[in-house]
């Protein structure tokens, strides 16, 4: 190495240590399939595990209820006994709780990078590295295996493979909507929209009552305008990346258009000659306006309080469940006292 001379004395420069490179986190891999050398980074602790399978989306579930609900305000329809209709219930609530978990932690899987980088989403144990793919994985599985038993034991116990059928269709479309599907706004509303459809028919399967096509499109309309209010609000949270004006505008008329075809439908649902001459009155239409308030919550949520892009925290919302409830009593004390 040359000298320096400065004023006569000779200057050595004098290689310094480079100080070592920190270990490559799984969340810094280029592939993250690979986990050599990262094992020791998870804890994969229960409770981390429980939190992969968001318990607190199993709300979602009640939505199984609804079928027997207006099957018990038919007086023309017989429901099984109370014990019967307590293990008819359970097996399919246990059986679509079950799956809807492991098509959770699949989709999870399936976003590890950009969950990572999301405001939203990094607190998810897969994104934030609290929980290992190889622990994960499995317990999809397991979840996956034990919800579609649920439902094949509920076939042999009572008869009919109704629930076992709904319940394989809603596993076969969660690939497709974690995998593309969500990637197109009303694609992926499509089919969050149908898997809450598929869980209202598996209510009125597991149950052996008549499937409603009115409660069917209800459903669909109101969880396809859930699904683009949590879109919409998604985008314009803290930190998330803003959508161009143009879909802004886009996905705002498919609310508005969305929340009238949902009322509208409804609407025409109290007022039908079959609904009349099922429940003996038409004065179910005076549950309407609750209908209404509750699509304007809703509506507020999502533009004033921006709460949509959690759909469990609309369904915990205190407004929205006083809501529900008016219209449950509501709809109850028309039909009896009709």
């Amino acid at each position: 190495m040359p000298n320096q001379r400065t004023g006569g004395n000779s200057v050595h420069r004098v290689a310094r240590p480079r100080p070592k490179a920190p270990a490559r986190t799984f969340g810094e891999s280029a592939d993250w399939s690979d986990h050599r050398g990262c094992e020791g980074l998870y804890g994969n602790r229960p409770l981390d595990l429980l939190r992969c399978l968001r318990p607190l989306q199993w709300l979602k579930c009640l939505l199984l209820l609804a079928a027997p609900f207006f099957a018990w305000l038919d007086p023309t329809q017989a429901l099984p006994g109370a014990v019967a209709l307590q293990e008819r219930l359970g097996l399919a609530l246990v059986s679509f709780a079950l799956v809807s978990s492991a098509a959770y932690v699949f989709n999870d899987a399936c976003d590890l990078k950009a969950d990572a980088r999301d405001p939203l989403r990094k607190g998810r144990p897969l994104a934030a590295r609290r929980v290992s793919l190889g622990a994960a994985v499995p317990l999809a599985l397991v979840c996956l295996a034990a919800g579609l038993a649920a439902a094949w034991f509920h076939g042999h116990r009572f008869g009919g493979w109704g629930l076992l059928a709904v319940t394989l269709a809603y596993a076969l479309i969660q690939p497709v909507y974690s995998l593309w599907a969500k990637r197109v706004a009303e694609l992926g509303a499509c089919l969050v929209a149908l898997g809450f459809v598929a869980r209202a028919a598996a209510g009125a399967l597991a149950v052996g009552v008549r499937l409603s096509p009115w409660l069917l499109l209800c459903v669909f309309l109101l969880t396809f305008l859930v699904a683009l209010c949590k879109r919409r609000a998604a985008h314009f949270e803290k930190g998330a990346k803003a959508p161009s004006a143009a879909e802004g505008r886009i996905l705002d008329l498919e609310i508005g258009l969305s929340a009238a075809a949902t009322l509208a439908t409804y609407t025409l649902y109290t007022l039908a000659t079959e609904t009349v001459a099922l429940y003996g009155t038409d004065r179910l239409v005076w549950t309407v306006p609750l209908v209404l308030l509750g699509l304007c919550r809703c509506l507020r949520l999502t533009y004033a309080e921006r709460r949509a892009a959690n759909p469990e925290r609309l369904l915990l919302d205190p407004a929205l469940l006083g809501l529900l409830a008016a219209w449950a009593t509501a709809c109850a004390l028309v039909v009896r006292l009709a």
